[in-house]
């Protein structure tokens, strides 16, 4: 619990960097050739770094990292790192040059529906001076699987912070230098500025490296049994990651047939990936390790109980937060983003987008947890091919609503929404069988998360009627008042209901925020 409310914090801050930095994209830019150019560039290489970096690999390398270290005692999980971080290094490199050399023909895949004079061009540009982000994102990774293993959750996860704060001061700087109209150059500044954020998360976490000790060799050694046990935890994983990052290009692709609708997509999920990652991704991460140890030890009750408690942690933040965004959408993206050359309509069309991605929230938060289970446990093969079939759903949701449907971007983002829920279902169902069933108290808290938000959302709804009735407007004092009211209300209401009946998921993030707060008073 402490753990994850530390990743949790630092996320947050990230998140909302993240946040600013698209603010200043869309304020800026619009919705258009421009944002739509850098948003496709910049997806790009930030599937390889989910594929390569952050996703398979990095969960892999703590699981087999953290048992070394149980097993074996410090020194040997050094070695292990070094081995890693070499071969990382090898791989990726050459994976940037080559991605640099075919650009033009990736980007023509990916964005074929780019038919306006010069956007695909501009995108080839911004593809091949983001494509190094992979390198230093895979170093930085690595470097939060080290720490998160000796306990240090904070720094690591708020390195994504110092990427988001480098992508907008460089960014930003280099565009008012030499682009202050924020055309075509302006556009370029910011691709440079998020390469450099890209470093930077790298480069803050190395102190904390040095000070545990740890001194990077080149170390090779493809016959060391931990690097085989990372390959082999690896490769169910990287079929299962690539089946996923298979579904962001079918998106991606259908999505370049709408004009803006790559950036609106990214603008939504922004604020979807708030909760994302300050619940589903801050929980998944700081449970990893002791799931880790207790599938080491075979103790499947430990193992049970974490699992579920995780579970129950995320719904109770999750659920709410999904309504939330559904029923406070317009108001809300009309406050963060309706400035400069993003507009009214596209508030409205991005609010559309936004309720259909919370439909999914509670579903793609709870499979971060239960993938890491499954790679604690070393049952990478059933993620896997849940990944697969995902594949198929994905092309065929996207091509019946695209086809058959007005639902626009709105309905890509309905497909991702579904296959989330699809796919944690059945990661939920297989779980089950290894370990045990949820216990009857956590179907029983989840009824509870479930009424709660019922009435929660119903306060809501009700507040923004009230606005309406009293004529307050769309402009943006008239949407703070909206999101003020309505967010104030709502976490209220939640409160009251879940003491009322008495869910304890509720009570534990009480007791430890007020643990939190009793230091900093007294200070």
């Amino acid at each position: 619990m402490k753990s994850a409310g530390t990743v949790g914090i630092a996320v947050m801050v990230s998140r909302v960097l993240g946040l600013v930095r698209d603010q200043v994209f869309t304020a800026c830019f619009g919705v258009g050739l421009l944002t739509d150019a850098f948003y496709m560039a910049f997806r790009i290489p930030n599937l390889l770094r989910d594929l390569f970096a952050e996703g398979a690999l990095s969960t892999a390398f703590v699981t087999v990292f953290a048992r070394k270290r149980a097993q074996e005692g410090d020194e040997a999980a050094w070695r292990l790192s070094r081995l890693t971080m070499t071969l990382q290094c090898l791989l990726l490199g050459a994976l940037v040059l080559l991605g640099v050399w075919f650009a033009p023909a990736i980007v023509g895949w990916m964005a074929h529906g780019y038919t306006q004079p010069g956007k695909m061009e501009l995108t080839v540009v911004l593809t091949r001076i983001l494509f190094p982000f992979i390198l230093f994102v895979g170093m930085a990774a690595l470097s939060m699987g080290v720490l998160n293993s000796y306990g240090h959750f904070g720094l690591p996860a708020s390195a994504s912070s110092f990427f988001n704060l480098g992508s907008i001061v460089v960014g930003v700087g280099l565009a008012l230098i030499l682009d202050p109209s924020f055309g075509e150059t302006a556009i370029v500044c910011m691709a440079i500025g998020s390469l450099c954020g890209g470093i930077l998360q790298w480069l803050v976490q190395v102190p904390a490296l040095w000070k545990l000790g740890y001194r990077y060799r080149p170390a090779w050694n493809l016959s060391d049994p931990g690097l085989r046990d990372i390959g082999r935890l690896m490769g169910p994983a990287l079929i299962g990651a690539s089946a996923v990052q298979i579904n962001v290009v079918i998106n991606s692709v259908f999505a370049s047939k709408f004009d803006g609708a790559v950036t609106m997509l990214a603008v939504a999920f922004r604020l979807v990936q708030l909760p994302i990652g300050l619940f589903g991704v801050a929980i998944s991460t700081a449970s990893l390790p002791g799931m880790a140890v207790a599938a080491t030890l075979d103790n499947k009750e430990s193992l049970r109980q974490r699992i579920e408690h995780a579970l129950r942690l995320n719904a109770a933040l999750c659920i709410p937060a999904a309504c939330g965004l559904a029923i406070l959408g317009v108001p809300l993206i009309g406050v963060l983003f309706q400035r400069g050359k993003f507009d009214s309509d596209s508030t409205l069309a991005t609010a559309r987008i936004l309720i259909a991605f919370s439909i999914g929230l509670i579903a793609y938060a709870s499979s971060k947890i239960l993938v890491s289970a499954f790679y604690a446990m070393n049952r990478t093969a059933i993620p896997m091919c849940v990944s697969l079939g995902s594949i198929i759903v994905t092309f065929t949701l996207n091509w019946l609503l695209v086809k058959y449907t007005t639902f626009g971007a709105a309905g890509l983002a309905l497909t991702t929404s579904t296959v989330s829920i699809f796919s944690s279902g059945i990661l939920l169902a297989n779980l089950a069988c290894l370990v045990g069933a949820p216990s009857p108290g956590t179907w029983k808290a989840i009824g509870k998360i479930v009424v709660a938000s019922a009435i929660m959302s119903g306060l809501v709804f009700l507040s923004l009627w009230i606005h309406t009735e009293l004529g307050v407007g769309f402009l943006f004092w008239g949407n703070l008042s909206r999101v003020v009211v309505g967010v104030g209300l709502g976490a209220l209401s939640y409160a009251g209901m879940t003491r009322w009946l008495k869910l304890e998921e509720v009570a534990e993030l009480e007791r430890a925020l007020l643990r939190k707060l009793k230091p900093a008073a007294r200070s």
